[in-house]
């Protein structure tokens, strides 16, 4: 009985949605129904084992081609960062941290846990583990499957949240042309153009695929949007200068008692005069005040612009009845950039190592004081200085070098060769070799050469020795083009990854049962990887005013060996047990394990559970990549001063002994540098889902799913935390930690060294919903709609529950779902989406203190955001004369806006104000224009 059950869903759902037309390029396995009949098998994903029938014991959520189109969206990452499921991830939204990629997130556990797949083999990802779905064109696409479930013991690493398996289009014949643009109505900006072509032939003994894509993104600049055009930086395009008085010839005590005030420390806070020009001297200088800052969010991106061009080819060749070639190859070459404002030059021991190098000469012709400004104290000391010596610091935006650009030229390309064959009527078997490579540069505009800038404002700096000295105390402009050319330089840093991956799979039936027959799927896998990330050279020695960065060279071998098995106990209940054994040449050994059921109580209903281990290797940047330079915004819990000056009591932090009494951080930026580790060990998963799965007989056309699930990652590679070191160094309930921190003479943290470990834990828990219903045919034509809802129960790390929470660009919201209305009639269709994100509250928490907070508090930022809902609509029709549809779109039909988290930039945790992950980035209304021709 159920058996025909099987048959009939299968052959159902291949006459809809035309998965046997599409299915990979395998030679056919043809099972018998009862009748005699024969119905292909299938591979679903989520199993390695062929069946006849979709419905399976994970959880997995479909986007056929048509679905996909209907989104009006040209990347397949931002289609899939709109599923309900989807958590916060890198998208072009990103400017600041960016590098023109788009991932996919699944259940908030982050990219690197989600395993990406192209037609069932592994994609090639970055130097972190993550992948880049940019990288495969859109209109290459057939469907997307995306597991929701842990699948390790199946597909081996990165598979904690579940696989994104997309599938390329097959058995394509004729020419197929289609075109793309769009643009938003109100700003006139945001511009997005698409061509592509398909050409494709099948013969009786092979197919052949070529598609050719091309796609250009036009940029938003967050001057343009209210909720993100107001930024400041306490960096301004005058100079900040802070110099202790006392250390100055009396002339110039003088001059700056009747200027300014200095604070108990003796330290004036001074800002160059506007219009100084070359104009010097000590009188040159007013106290600064709270107005002396720089709104740097109009010289920003809000959405980054890329140009992508992707070539695919795929074919088969049946050898034999029995033995089929099979071969795809995939390139992708973008070109994308961020723009940031203008470098803030920051001089002096109180920015750094590199920062305190730079001393000002007392014969540099700009030197306001003529006499020599120390960026170090020892070297004060060592020069005849008195001990205790402040450094200087200084800081000025450079605004006569203009906007920073980050201009990546990032190629990736992916070739596949392989056999498939059948050994008999109920076994076949597959082997392929996979060669994939990545290759990034970055060019940099807009840095600082600070072996430059420390001699053009040192003693001996003139047209003689080639140097032009640098007037840094003048009004905006004082720059000249000729320092501007001495002391800038471009950046070319370069990064690639290379991945070989060989595979052997077979499956087949072993043996009968009374309830059906033992399916059993087995395989090995090798996958090699090895990157590389070289920084420019003065990126290296830290004579950039860019992040200091060392190179990175690595690479590992994973050998691995499953079995899959399906284990038919009654007719109506199915056992799938798996288990995978890997061996990684830089940990060691370790086995995940998966077991699955599927009860069918009735014909039309699936009960369903899973059982699943699963794990991710270190990736190669976790494991090798050099030390790099952070400068997180946070407070050192060592001050003894407050912000506006007041006194702080450590007397009871030991770890604050050596710091001296009046120290207040000179910067809200504070240097941390990111070290790997090369001993880490496998992250560690399990989860659980249960969930039933209903197509109601009596009413035709409807569906449903509802599934709950449970994942528990424990070791998660991250770091230990900054602030963390830092508090329990002050603290002393750490004392190894102070062993991470180095201070100079005056307090300052001039180094925090943050390290990786194995110790974070997640815990998710949420309920999955889906329902569609087909209605009957009406004269007023077919209707279709489909509810996908996500409900998090739970989203723990380390403790914390964050469902609800929004924190800067990421978000935790506890409910999330899409509605679709899908409308056709002869040769007109019409699609109608409304995308929900629910309330959220900011978490003002987030490395901040007390002080910090309630400082946010003070100024009225928000904390509660409201449910947010977008409506898209999208028309199509049909041109049967000449083989065209035309299709026409609004997404964010009611130009909906995020709420702001804050008054300004300024006071928000997210870069722009709002979430780039959960909120619509245009803010306005998207209106798109597509055509698709067939030869």
């Amino acid at each position: 009985m159920h058996k025909n059950n099987f048959l009939a869903k299968s052959v159902r759902f291949a006459l809809i949605g035309g998965v046997a037309a599409t299915a990979l390029n395998v030679p056919l396995v043809m099972a018998a129904d009862e009748a005699g009949a024969k119905v292909e098998r299938i591979e679903v994903t989520g199993s390695r084992i062929k069946r006849t029938d979709m419905e399976a014991a994970s959880p997995v959520l479909v986007m056929n081609r048509d679905e996909l189109e209907a989104t009006g969206m040209i990347s397949i990452g931002d289609i899939l960062q709109t599923i309900p499921a989807a958590g916060s991830a890198l998208n072009t939204a990103f400017n600041n941290g960016g590098d023109g990629s788009t991932n996919m997130d699944l259940r908030n556990l982050g990219a690197q846990r989600l395993l990406v797949l192209v037609n069932g083999k592994r994609w090639i990802s970055s130097l972190g583990s993550t992948v880049d779905l940019n990288t495969i064109p859109t209109s290459a696409i057939e469907r997307i499957e995306v597991l929701k479930d842990g699948a390790s013991a199946v597909y081996g690493s990165d598979a904690i949240a579940g696989v994104v398996n997309i599938i390329t289009r097959k058995n394509f014949e004729g020419v197929e042309v289609s075109v793309y643009g769009g643009q938003n109505a109100k700003y006139d900006d945001g511009r997005q153009y698409t061509a592509d072509v398909t050409i494709g032939s099948v013969s009786e003994k092979g197919g052949l695929l070529f598609n050719m894509s091309h796609v250009t993104q036009q940029p938003i600049w967050a001057g343009d949007r209210d909720i993100s055009d107001t930024g400041y930086s306490s960096t301004a395009d005058n100079t900040r200068l802070r110099v202790k008085g006392s250390q100055l010839n009396q002339a110039n005590q003088d001059a700056l008692a009747n200027l300014a005030t200095p604070n108990g420390s003796g330290i004036y806070d001074l800002m160059s005069l506007e219009g100084t020009g070359t104009n010097i001297g000590a009188d040159q200088f007013r106290p600064r005040t709270g107005n002396d800052v720089y709104n740097y969010a109009p010289d920003n991106y809000l959405s980054t612009p890329q140009n992508r061009n992707s070539f695919y080819v795929q074919g088969f060749y049946d050898i034999s009845d029995n033995l089929r070639f099979v071969s795809d190859f995939m390139m992708t070459n973008r070109k994308s950039s961020q723009e940031l404002a203008p470098m803030p030059l920051t001089l002096g021991a109180s920015f750094g190592a590199g920062a305190s190098r730079v001393d000002i000469g007392a014969n540099n012709i700009y030197n306001p004081f003529g006499e020599t400004l120390y960026g170090d104290s020892a070297r004060a000391v060592a020069n005849g200085e008195a001990a205790g010596y402040v450094p200087y610091a200084l800081q000025r935006r450079m605004i006569e070098a203009g906007s920073r650009q980050y201009n990546q030229n990032d190629t990736t390309y992916r070739a596949m060769v392989g056999f498939e064959g059948n050994i008999n009527d109920n076994w076949t078997w597959s082997a392929s070799y996979i060669y994939g490579q990545n290759n990034q540069d970055v060019l940099t505009t807009g840095l600082l050469n600070l072996t430059r800038i420390n001699q053009a404002l040192g003693d001996n700096c003139d047209a003689s020795n080639g140097c032009v000295a640098l007037n840094l105390f003048g009004g905006p402009g004082t720059v000249t083009q000729d320092m501007v050319d001495y002391i800038t330089f471009d950046s070319v840093s370069r990064s690639g990854l290379t991945m070989k991956d060989y595979t052997f799979n077979i499956s087949g039936d072993l043996f009968d049962l009374p309830a059906g027959a033992v399916g059993m799927a087995f395989g090995l896998e090798r996958r090699e990887e090895s990157g590389f990330d070289t920084p420019d050279p003065l990126t290296v020695t830290g004579e950039s005013s860019g992040n200091q960065r060392d190179a990175t060279s690595g690479g590992f071998r994973l050998d691995e060996a499953y079995v899959e098995l399906s284990i038919p106990v009654l007719e109506s209940l199915l056992l799938t047990p798996a288990v995978r054994v890997s061996d990684h040449d830089a940990y060691g050994n370790n086995t995940t394990g998966k077991v699955g059921l599927e009860f069918r109580p009735i014909d039309d209903m699936l009960l369903r559970g899973t059982w699943a281990q699963g794990y991710r290797a270190p990736s190669i940047s976790d494991l090798y990549a050099g030390n790099a330079d952070d400068y997180a915004t946070w407070t050192d819990p060592c001050n003894t001063r407050t912000a506006s000056g007041d006194p702080l009591d450590v007397s009871g932090l030991p770890g604050c002994a050596g710091v001296p009494d009046g120290y207040r951080q000179a910067n809200t930026q504070i240097r941390i540098t990111r070290v790997s580790s090369p001993d880490l060990k496998p992250e560690t998963s399990e989860s659980y889902t249960f969930g039933t799965v209903y197509n109601p007989s009596w009413l035709e056309g409807a569906e449903l799913t509802l599934d709950y699930y449970n994942i528990k990652v424990e070791d998660a590679i991250g770091r230990y935390g900054h602030t963390r070191i830092a508090r329990e160094c002050a603290t002393g309930s750490n004392p190894a930690s102070c062993d991470r921190i180095d201070r100079d003479s005056l307090g300052n943290i001039v180094d925090l060294r943050n390290f990786l470990q194995n110790a974070g834990e997640y815990n998710v828990e949420g309920i999955d919903f889906f329902t569609a219903y087909r209605f009957p045919e009406t004269s007023f034509g077919s209707f279709k709609a489909s509810l996908d809802i996500a409900y998090v129960i739970k989203n723990e790390f380390d403790g914390t529950d964050r469902v609800g929470i929004q924190t800067g660009d990421g978000g935790f919201p506890e409910f999330k779902s899409n509605l679709m209305v899908d409308w056709a009639m002869g040769d007109w269709d019409a699609h109608w989406k409304v995308r929900l994100v629910g309330e959220m509250t900011n978490d003002y928490y987030t490395d901040v203190d007390q002080e910090t907070y309630d400082y946010y508090k003070e100024l009225g930022i928000r904390e509660n955001f409201d449910t947010y809902m977008v409506h898209n609509v999208s028309v199509g029709y049909n041109i049967d004369a000449y083989n065209t549809k035309i299709s026409l779109g609004i997404n964010n039909l009611f130009a909906k806006k995020p709420q702001a988290e804050g008054p300004t930039n300024n006071e928000a945790i997210s870069t722009n104000n709002f979430s780039v992950t959960e909120y619509d980035v245009n803010m306005d209304r998207f209106i798109y224009l597509r055509a698709t021709t067939k030869f």
